[in-house]
């Protein structure tokens, strides 16, 4: 009796594991979702367009280098790239409560470089020892228009997506000694949609 007893609660075990997993993944509904930075990543609407803040700028320059010495003898010119503010960019998207996260998609409006995902339950979160990155797709750089999945796989309050700031080039400015001072600006996503299991849309 014991046997069967145990057989029994095995099977039932087995078949709840298997609806659960069979459970189909829909898209969270945008209401759902919060940036207070960058509202329009979570705004449902693929017509918007999101860029992620960056304060900074590169400067390229010939320096001299002679050691310490003050010689004009020893003095050696060399090109040097120094960054003046930040490069990296971020925007944190909340959900409205913890909650199974299967993946992500991704729509870029630009280049995306060395784009990282990570994610944590915690409220409020503790930005430097809470979170835990995805593994998928890590630091990757997207460079097409395409979307782009990212498998999360797990319960997700906030998400924090991170990015390198991109060197926009055609408006640098050329100063004395052959200086240039590039600006930098954010990536471009127009979307970021959230997909969980069926069962979690409810709750």
């Amino acid at each position: 009796m014991k046997i069967v007893t145990s057989l029994f609660i095995l099977l039932l075990i087995s078949t709840i594991g298997c609806a659960l997993l069979n459970q189909p993944i829909v898209e969270l509904d945008s209401s759902q979702l919060t940036c207070e930075t960058n509202p329009e990543l979570v705004d449902g609407n693929l017509e918007t367009t999101s860029t992620l803040a960056v304060n900074g700028l590169v400067r390229k320059e010939y320096k001299i280098f002679d050691g310490g010495r003050h010689d004009p003898f020893r003095e050696q010119r060399q090109y040097v790239t120094e960054l003046d503010g930040t490069f990296r960019t971020q925007a944190v998207i909340k959900l409205d409560a913890p909650t199974y996260v299967s993946h992500i998609v991704i729509y870029p409006a630009s280049r995306i470089p060395k784009l990282s995902l990570v994610t944590t339950t915690a409220e409020p979160p503790q930005f430097d020892v809470s979170f835990e990155a995805v593994r998928d797709k890590q630091h990757t750089d997207i460079e097409s228009m395409k979307p782009i999945r990212f498998n999360i796989a797990r319960k997700v309050l906030y998400l924090r997506l991170g990015a390198n700031a991109i060197e926009d080039k055609q408006n640098s400015i050329r100063g004395e000694n052959d200086a240039i001072e590039i600006p930098l600006k954010g990536a471009a996503i127009r979307e970021i949609k959230f997909y969980i299991q069926k069962s979690d849309a409810s709750m």
